[in-house]
């Protein structure tokens, strides 16, 4: 199609949408994306480059962003970064559409790295998720820009597409939590060939097999659905099938997700009602007619999930295949599928529910984003005594609730009421639990807590406190003159280098590292130089410890035997022992040692180092 043609239809929607005024703004945003973009072409068809601009100020049309500035910005967000130098791109923006369209356009553009030139993904991340925390209009362009160039990944060789879709999960995450699932979706299917190619190939075979198994028996379902729409308690209904993204869920890591193994249930169905009323009797009609499943009846109308889906869920059994039932007001249902979107008219959407996600926003990154790591299937309901609900995913802790609540609440925590009873900090949550924090002014954070919240607001937090150097470590005391002492050697923040493997009896050196823990080296290593680094001593007390290693060993017959002697002939007892394999030449083996003296211990470690089949000592450490 012509570009003259796409601006037209663009233009003439907007007037039917927006009015005739605001279509006039749009015409004009058009004309200055075709100029920035001249002479620049698509890699996928060598169509000019603007038609991309073009889809995506469609798309977020189509869907429901009628926000003049917002559509003007969609077409010009690659405009900063592409137009030629010898033009004002930013001034003329501002000129023709005013700052606030050149402010969205800002905060989606490139921020370049000045050593390689190309785009500093962390930092235009960084920027957008900013923005995005002030103008929400910012963060759904970007979700439409990702979709778009989704659908083109195929261009690429497989290495760079895997690369961009692990990128762009990320926004598969906003998506969600933003309540646009019919998006969140379509980018999943995108993503997913490009992956895991293998898995996805797999999976959809499954799910292609078992919607034709169940087909026949979703007909006859049908039949018997009448009942519900003839006693006049159902408008209508939809049966639909599962998508590949519905088996899909992110993992906490930004840039990773899982995919389970496709099984029932495989179908879907949509019962719309007028009101509460008629969605609970509904739901027991269908209990009535066919056998629910225990645990699986979730009552989402009267508290909504934390990106506004409202509906009544359960599962029941229909000829011996499962189903997932929805019970879904008629009002509620575009909301349902395209959440913040369904909401949007002359004033914009209610931003009340959505301003956890924008505080959180501002304190993410790339590698630690708690959007990115709320998956909204796996999600637990914790209460406060106050009955305000707050959600998080399966397998959270008391300190998780905590750092949600307030970070000094985090920060003190010694404990929770969980339903009137005391519990600990690593006391996992259960879904409808109510919860009260306990706290003491002298408490402070602790490392051990790293392995196991599970919300990267608590982690992130949790680590920010441990680099504070008022915070003591544990372990470890430093004296007036500059010096430190080692009054543990079991402490959990103590890290011991493996390049030099102090023992006790040598002379060390020590210092704090930007996570909060003290490194130890031998004062004697080359690797642990210059002025940083504090004399230490040792100040332990000489109770029986274990030392736990950990390290690499050839892979063939017999490489266990030279180790398993020396420990003989030093008289050490080793148990405890486990290993697995790292490669296929190499083992990854784990061992304690345990002896009456520390001596011994450190002679062991050493002489480790030296034995023929061993690689590499990976870490070590002391253990009560």
């Amino acid at each position: 199609m012509p570009l003259e043609n796409e601006i037209a239809i663009l233009v003439d929607f907007c007037r039917r949408a927006l009015g005739d005024e605001n279509a006039e703004r749009v015409a004009r945003a058009a004309r200055l994306a075709v100029r920035f973009h001249e002479g620049q072409v698509r890699k996928l068809d060598g169509s000019p480059y603007v038609t991309h601009c073009l889809e995506v100020a469609t798309e977020c049309l189509e869907r429901g962003l009628l926000d003049v500035d917002a559509i003007a910005a969609s077409l010009l967000h690659d405009s900063l970064e592409d137009a030629p130098a010898s033009m004002d791109a930013g001034g003329e923006i501002e000129r023709a559409l005013g700052p606030a369209v050149l402010e969205m356009v800002l905060a989606l553009s490139k921020i370049r790295n000045l050593q390689t030139g190309t785009g500093d993904i962390p930092a235009t991340y960084r920027r957008i998720l900013g923005a995005a925390a002030k103008d929400l209009r910012v963060l759904i362009i970007k979700i439409f820009d990702v979709l778009h160039n989704a659908s083109t990944l195929g261009v690429h060789g497989p290495a760079k597409a895997k690369v961009k879709a692990s990128l762009g999960l990320i926004y598969v995450g906003v998506a969600r939590r933003l309540g646009m699932m019919d998006v969140a979706d379509r980018l999943i299917e995108h993503f997913l060939p490009h992956l895991m190619p293998v898995q996805y190939q797999r999976a959809m075979k499954n799910l292609t097999t078992l919607q034709k198994q169940g087909a026949a028996g979703m007909n006859r379902l049908l039949k018997v659905l009448e009942v519900v729409l003839h006693d006049d308690l159902a408008r209508d209904f939809s049966l639909e099938s599962k998508k590949i993204a519905d088996f899909f869920y992110l993992t906490e890591k930004p840039g990773t997700g899982r995919l389970q193994r496709v099984g029932w249930p495989v179908f879907r169905l949509r019962l719309f009602v007028d009101d509460d009323d008629k969605a609970w009797r509904v739901l027991g009609k269908m209990h009535t007619l066919f056998g629910p499943l225990p645990r699986h009846i979730r009552d989402y109308l009267n508290a909504p999930r934390i990106n506004g889906f409202r509906a009544l869920t359960s599962r029941v059994f229909w000829e011996g295949q499962p189903f997932t039932v929805q019970v879904v007001r008629s009002q509620d249902h575009a909301t349902n599928r395209r959440g913040v979107l369904a909401q949007w008219g002359k004033s914009g959407p209610d931003m009340a529910p959505y301003m956890r996600l924008l505080a959180t926003l501002g304190d993410s990154d790339l590698r630690m984003s708690e959007v990115h790591a709320h998956v909204l299937p796996d999600l637990l309901d914790v209460y406060t005594p106050r009955g305000d609900r707050l959600t998080f995913p399966v397998g959270s802790v008391v300190v998780d609730f905590a750092y949600l609540v307030h970070t000094e609440l985090g920060e003190r925590c010694v404990g929770a009421k969980v339903n009137g009873i005391v519990r600990p900090p690593d006391h996992p949550l259960g879904d409808g639990d109510v919860v009260r924090v306990l706290t003491a002014k002298e408490a402070r954070p602790q490392r051990a807590w790293l392995d196991v919240v599970k919300t990267a607001r608590a982690r992130t937090l949790i680590k920010q406190a441990l680099k504070n150097r008022d915070i003591p470590v544990d372990g470890i005391k430093r004296t007036l003159s500059g010096n430190f002492l080692l009054t543990t050697l079991s402490g959990p923040d103590i890290l011991w280098s493996t390049c030099c493997m102090a023992v006790p009896g040598d002379a060390i050196i020590g210092r704090l590292s930007g996570d909060g823990r003290w490194i130890v080296h031998r004062a004697d290593c080359a690797k642990a130089q210059g002025s940083q680094w504090l004399p230490g001593a040792w100040a332990h007390t000489t109770r029986s410890e274990i030392l736990q290693v950990t390290f690499i060993i050839h892979h063939r017959t017999g490489s266990l035997l030279p180790v398993l002697e020396l420990l003989a002939k030093r008289g050490v007892n080793g148990h405890s022992i486990q290993g697995q394999g790292r490669s296929a030449d190499s083992y990854i083996i784990a061992m304690e040692l345990e002896s009456p003296d520390h001596p011994t211990l450190g002679t062991v470690l050493k002489e480790l180092a030296t034995v023929s089949s061993v690689q590499e000592i990976r870490s070590y450490c002391w253990k009560q």
